[in-house]
């Protein structure tokens, strides 16, 4: 045979002289089938009168997986039986196989090579095949080599996986195949493509240059990609989110028109990504279990680059998937009032996810300074403080001490069932509804609310019952000499006790009048809102409130304004849930866009019966879109308020990917 010889259907008759020439060169050759897609060429004697029609070049090689067999000699009559199982019965005859099928079986026979002095006798069976598919395929018997060229496809018998590429060398001396040229490999699933791929089929595994890979939404591109029974390693590339990560802590306390993006960016990330992101994130190494659903990707050496600015962020789980992206860092500074412990916390905040939405953190600080509620004066001494806190959708927990203050806070929210939610506390400030937040020292209580949107007139309606048991302190007012004022400035340290049951009404009308747009515009509509309290000590109490608001944006200034009347008629047993907005009061909230990276912002609330400020704050939004630091302090409750929110949405960069089909793939250490 030549060297360089295409075989086709065309050849099918001479498939007896070929074989016999294939087995004088190797011992095992791959017979040769005819493919359905050729036509048939009709040959005349007279050249004259001639007629033909030839579709493309095609042909199926179909290659056993170990062609070199360790078989014994002649004299030592044994049979080399590589396979105990019986080949399929549509193998054992193909004499009747029809010419559409793309591959012919394996035949049994009794082949001897005088060279080798081997022989394969006629019970032996070929341990696996691989079959390659294309345009052209070519055998050089020199080189013991099988080539496939034009839309070349490869199968190996066995294995869950096919490769596609312009040509395909398979190496029958070192069983090993070389793929180039829009090379496409599906996987178990999975499909990667690249420029080239190298596969060693006894050991199996491959090599792929700069892989493309698409997995659960994800994207892995890389340099190289190097693939084993352990799993498979990409190296020196990006892997980018489905879901860009928002991740958030205390926004509630920015200014206004940062809260409001907030809330849309937190709905909608992807419409809040940069063109060009502030920062960058880096991992030495990721492994990414595509059998989880969550904790499925695991981070090692991680880092936030921010121009020469590094941060190390450490090894931490997270989850990706179609919908969602969640992160939970490892650490996490901590600067803030610690649940109003007292004073200044600073320290550092150690987080760990638990199954599928639960972080559990701890947090070892320093105190500085505090206010002594019972003398409702500032105390300046430096001590400790401490905080651990659970957090999930569907239930918190949080403890905090300080000991400058002497003071621990504790709290405790669950949802109980559809609507219904416990929330308890011990010396914490915890939301009243209308009535803002209200600190017992013990409380503990079911609330339940329903809100109904889109009434005649009607923009929101809201119901909000609850009843539970609570412990009055007086002294807990003393967190500032405005807020014990707003009460009455209390002398009193009897602690009552009783249970209280009260309803909530508010609403809010659509708006009465709407000029212009959300950049230059303005809007008006009317506020209303009603409690109903009774005590097991047979006080009682009804309050109302009413008033018009006004709603502006003004390009850079955002202003919401308002007037509230009230009345209470009745008294509550407890110093802790008194009104402290008068018969009359009136508010401002908003904020100024400075630039790009800093908005300021306040909020003022005034009780014009007593005089004197029921609200009184600085906010502050500082850096660029998809990373802002926010500043707040509150005058009136005395604390400061720290957070920040983080977008990330651009491919993380890695110096190595580990992708684990498997729980037994791999290793998640060795860095």
């Amino acid at each position: 045979m030549e060297r360089g010889t295409y075989f086709s259907w065309q050849q099918a008759a001479n498939k007896q002289v070929l074989a016999s020439l294939f087995a004088a060169t190797i011992l095992v050759q791959p017979f040769l089938a005819c493919l359905p897609s050729l036509a048939a060429v009709s040959l005349n004697a007279d050249s004259s009168k001639q007629e033909s029609t030839v579709a493309a070049p095609a042909g199926t090689l179909l290659l056993p997986l170990s062609p070199k067999l360790d078989l014994g000699k002649p004299d030592q009559n044994k049979t080399a039986n590589l396979d105990q199982s019986e080949p399929p019965q549509d193998a054992q005859d193909n004499d009747d196989l029809p010419p559409q099928l793309a591959t012919m079986a394996v035949e049994k026979g009794k082949i001897e090579d005088d060279a080798d002095n081997e022989t394969i006798h006629e019970d032996t069976t070929l341990k696996g095949t691989i079959q390659i598919v294309a345009d052209d395929t070519e055998f050089d018997q020199d080189k013991n080599t099988f080539l496939g060229t034009g839309n070349a496809i490869a199968i190996i018998d066995g294995q869950n996986s096919k490769l596609e590429a312009d040509t395909i060398l398979y190496d029958q001396n070192d069983q090993t195949m070389d793929a180039r040229g829009n090379v496409r490999i599906l996987r178990n699933g999975q499909l990667t493509t690249g420029s080239a791929f190298k596969f060693k089929v006894t050991s199996d595994e491959y090599l792929i240059t700069k892989p493309d890979t698409e997995l659960q939404g994800s994207q892995i591109i890389a340099r190289h990609a190097h693939g084993s029974k352990e799993g498979l390693a990409f190296k020196e590339g990006t892997m980018s989110l489905p879901v860009p990560f928002f991740f958030t802590k205390n926004f509630n306390s920015g200014p206004l028109s940062y809260r409001e993006d907030t809330q849309q960016m937190r709905v909608h990330p992807d419409g809040y990504l940069p063109d060009h992101p502030s920062f960058r994130f880096k991992a030495k190494k990721i492994v990414y279990e595509r059998y989880k659903q969550d904790g499925n990707l695991t981070v090692f050496g991680g880092r936030i680059e921010m121009g020469d600015f590094s941060i190390p962020v450490g090894n931490f789980v997270s989850t990706v998937g179609q919908t969602e992206t969640k992160v939970v860092m490892p650490v996490t500074p901590y600067i803030g009032n610690n649940l109003m412990v007292g004073g200044m916390n600073i320290g550092p905040q150690f987080n760990t996810g638990i199954g599928k939405d639960t972080v559990l953190s701890w947090s070892p600080m320093v105190q500085i300074g505090g206010r002594d509620l019972g003398t409702n004066s500032n105390t300046n001494t430096l001590g400790l403080a401490a905080r651990v806190g659970i957090d999930s959708k569907d239930y918190q927990a949080h403890l905090a001490y300080g000991s400058s203050t002497n003071f621990l806070v504790g709290d405790v929210k669950a949802k109980v069932w559809r609507s219904i939610r416990f929330q308890g506390g011990i010396n914490r400030f915890l939301d009243d509804g209308m009535m803002g937040l209200t600190r017992a020292r013990l409380l503990a209580e079911v609330k339940d609310t329903h809100q109904y949107f889109n009434i005649p007139y009607i923009a929101l309606l809201q119901f909000r019952s609850s009843a539970g048991w609570a412990q009055d302190n007086p002294q807990l007012v003393n967190v500032s000499s405005l807020y014990s004022q707003l009460h009455g400035s209390p002398t009193s340290t009897v602690m009552k006790t009783g249970y209280r049951l009260q309803e909530q009404i508010t609403v809010q009308s659509h708006p009465i009048f709407s000029i212009g747009d959300d950049k230059w515009g303005a809007k008006s509509f009317l506020y209303g809102g009603l409690a109903a309290r009774g005590y097991s000590t047979g006080d009682s109490d009804l309050i109302s409130q009413a008033g018009p608001i006004l709603d502006l944006h003004l390009d850079r200034l955002r202003l919401q304004t308002g007037y509230i009347a009230a009345s209470v008629n009745g008294n509550s047993p407890f110093v802790f849930d008194q009104y402290i907005q008068g018969s009359q009061s009136a508010y401002v909230m908003g904020d100024v866009k400075v630039s790009k990276y800093l908005t300021l912002g306040t909020l003022i609330g005034y009780n014009l019966s007593q005089k004197l400020a029921y609200a009184k704050q600085l906010q502050a939004a500082i850096g660029p879109g998809d990373f802002k630091l926010v500043v707040a302090k509150d005058f009136v409750l005395n604390n400061y308020r720290i957070g920040f929110n983080l977008l990330h949405g651009a491919p993380v960069q890695f110096d190595k990917l580990v992708l684990k089909g498997s729980p037994d793939q791999g290793q998640l250490g060795g860095i």
